[in-house]
């Protein structure tokens, strides 16, 4: 067989194969990813809605303090004066103006009476009158709010508005959050209490979760229905019924009634929920009651303070489920991805390949191949940027040492330049161990090496220099049985504020190096320059 065509049958053969296997698998599984993509639906769904009660109460919580922290209210407690309370009045009628989700705004006195209340009315903030205020010592939320420290804040159960001893009609559903007060001698004056309108949240939890899910509900943590699909279930517990989620769907209840959040299939759909626990650190809830007065049962605390957001896919839903789109999509899909992860795959390796080969020029064109070290392109370049930053910001300084190796000629004439080169390489690496992280050195050279010191004056570039010129000094090279000890003339500067150029600085330090070198050489000498 040829081989171009046994190429084509070793690619071929098994790609078509495994295009088959996929084909096949696709439309076997196409039942299972309409149910993967439902139920992320309805999880997104629910996470919607969930986003959407939260959302408010935060900036309901803060209110609340900013209220119970007014100016006005503490005079008020404190000398209980009418323009006192007039004040007051007027600035939460400003507030309930500004928020406009607060059905109620009130200071309750350690009687229970309401002292001021400001409630919205056709849209608009009103002061009800004194002879309207009512006394409300037997509502759970006063007692319970002032049993709490000053500084906790009580959330009731989100249920049914009570006006005039009966439940509102039209229904109000209602959060009140409240926290106590009390004067400058610490005496208990009452309670701060905003009552914050439920069916603004309520109707955005619907509206949230509405468009992927046709039948989302809220239920509080003992399964009673707060926003339903049909209105005849809500509130059954503000009138004593038994109308639980539990009741009707037992054996969802047994699942969701226990778990924080999850999906069910049965008989009677595909349930999602999750649970919301809308109580802060330091809130404090009660069971509260249905009836008009009377205390609640005992306080809930954060973590059994519960919501259960809940979408639901009836069974019609789930059988009309069709996988002849699926099955042509997926099938597209599955061409497409392996289109392009084979283009990217290709367009990857050409980017990675290129990326390597710039950075191998890159350092082969800026570091020396004997050394390691910068060549002098490198260095001059960093000579320069450093240059350009020190005159910006003259601070911190910057040193510059060149050092030349003594004799070094002697050293190739008399044993060749593969010693002269291991000789270098020696010096490279005494260099190098001597560097800090922000010193710049580079071989600029046959012999000469240049380092940048970033941070040093002359004085620091003289203990930099000795320190080198010592270690290279004390540590010959062993090359066989020969051993060869090196040193080296070093010239040292720093940059000048008067500089007009970067080169005026090496100028300074070469010129040390030629005093250097004619005064013996293996020394040190420094720019005659001062900074």
């Amino acid at each position: 067989m040829p081989r171009k065509l046994s190429y084509f049958v070793l690619i071929f053969l098994p790609s078509a194969l495994l295009i088959g296997l996929g084909a096949w698998y696709l439309r076997q599984t196409d039942d299972d990813v309409a149910m993967v993509r439902l139920q992320a639906t309805q999880e997104l769904a629910v996470g919607l809605g969930a986003n959407a009660l939260t959302r408010h109460l935060d900036t309901v919580h803060r209110d609340l303090r900013y209220i119970a922290s007014q100016e006005a209210l503490r005079v008020l407690l404190n000398e209980g004066s009418p323009a006192a309370l007039g004040y007051l009045t007027r600035d939460l009628i400003a507030f309930s103006d500004a928020a406009r989700f607060y059905d109620q705004i009130r200071w309750i006195d350690q009687t229970g009476l309401e002292r001021v209340r400001v409630d919205r009315v056709a849209g608009a903030a009103v002061a009800i009158p004194t002879e309207r205020l009512q006394n409300k010592g037997s509502r759970y939320f006063f007692t319970d709010t002032m049993a709490l420290n000053p500084g906790q804040v009580f959330v009731s159960p989100l249920d049914l508005n009570i006006e005039g001893n009966a439940i509102e009609v039209p229904y109000k559903p209602m959060l009140r959050f409240a926290t106590p007060v009390v004067d400058a001698a610490g005496q208990r004056r009452g309670i701060v209490i905003l009552n914050y309108l439920g069916r603004t949240m309520l109707d955005e939890f619907a509206d949230a979760a509405g468009s992927l899910s046709d039948d989302i509900t809220l239920l509080n943590g003992e399964g009673y229905w707060l926003k339903g699909s049909d209105p005849a279930d809500e509130w059954g517990f503000m009138f004593k019924q038994s109308l639980t989620l539990g009741n009707r769907y037992p054996e969802v209840w047994a699942r969701l009634g226990t778990a924080d959040r999850g999906q069910l299939q049965t008989s009677s759909g595909l349930w999602t929920w999750r649970t919301l626990n809308p109580l802060k650190s330091g809130e404090v809830s009660s069971t509260g009651t249905a009836e008009t007065a009377g205390p609640s049962q005992g306080r809930v605390h954060q973590d059994n303070y519960l919501w259960k957001a809940i979408s639901r896919v009836h069974p019609q839903q789930l059988t009309a489920l069709g996988t002849e789109t699926a099955t042509r999509y997926g099938i597209i899909a599955g061409i497409l991805i392996g289109l392009l992860a084979a283009v990217s795959w290709l367009f990857a390796t050409s980017l990675a390949e290129r990326a390597k080969a710039r950075e191998l020029l890159e350092r082969l064109a800026t570091t020396d191949g004997l050394t390691g070290l910068g060549n002098h392109r490198f260095f001059m370049d960093q000579l320069k940027q450093h240059w350009q930053v020190f005159q910006r910001h003259p601070a911190p300084p910057v040193g510059i040492l060149i050092m030349d190796l003594d004799h070094f000629k002697g050293v190739n004439d008399g044993h060749g330049h593969a010693v002269g080169d291991m000789v270098l390489q020696h010096v490279s690496r005494i260099l190098r161990a001597s560097l800090r992280q922000t010193d710049t050195a580079g071989r600029i050279g046959g012999e000469e090496f240049c380092v940048l010191l970033r941070g040093s004056d002359l004085d620091g570039v003289r203990v930099f220099a000795e320190r080198f010129r010592h270690q290279l000094e004390t540590a010959p090279v062993i090359v066989g049985d020969l051993q060869l000890t090196v040193t080296a003339s070093c010239g040292g500067s720093t940059f000048l504020s008067t500089d007009t150029i970067p080169a005026a600085a090496m100028q300074r330090a070469d010129a040390a190096l030629y005093r250097a070198k004619a005064a013996g050489r293996n020394r040190v000498e420094l720019a005659e320059v001062s900074v």
